[in-house]
């Protein structure tokens, strides 16, 4: 069988290896704030960290466009998060979703003049891609969220983007069209 001169190496070595493991989880680093940094048009997932006005703070729930230290959608810390493989996936989230700019209707990539059309009336029984538009309140509307149900301009975090210059906005103001 087994002599206690055999398993001695084993048993040093398998406490080697766990020591090993404990010291690289004590050795996470905090999070940096140049890469942390909140952006107001960036969603967060609950628990993302941020760095914003020279403090830390933790998403309590899904946040967009509201202000750390304002609302109670963020929980400050009182010191640097450590910068974990998770956490730096829910940061990386967070730069994926960022909303994306609006893209100007009037513009045309050849020659060809741009037929201006007006969106449809939003509804509440229709589903909406990113991109989508929609006219609800004498407005044009973009989805920049998957959106069911969302009325534009009321929900939290906002599912759309109102288009200040949309061509058609323009015709129903110009005199030609009166």
């Amino acid at each position: 069988m087994f002599s206690k001169r055999n398993s001695h190496p084993f048993v040093s070595l398998l406490l080697l290896l766990v020591g090993l493991g404990l010291t690289t989880t004590a050795l996470a680093k905090p999070c940096d704030p140049d890469e942390s940094g909140w952006l107001p048009s960036r969603y967060y997932t609950a628990g993302a960290a941020v760095f914003y006005e020279g403090q830390w703070f933790e998403a309590r729930q899904i946040s967009e466009g509201k202000e750390p230290g304002i609302s109670f959608d963020w929980k400050e810390l009182d010191e640097a998060p450590e910068c974990d493989a998770e956490q730096r996936a829910k940061q990386k989230a967070a730069e994926e979703t960022t909303v994306p700019p609006v893209a100007d209707p009037t513009s045309s990539d050849g020659d060809e003049p741009t037929v201006c059309e007006r969106p449809e009336q939003w509804r509440f029984a229709e589903s909406y891609i990113v991109g989508s538009l929609a006219t609800h309140g004498g407005m044009v509307w973009e989805a920049i969220r998957p959106t069911s149900g969302d009325m534009p301009g009321m929900t939290e975090p906002p599912r759309w983007r109102e288009v200040e210059d949309h061509c058609s906005l323009k015709q129903m103001l110009s005199p030609e069209t009166q």
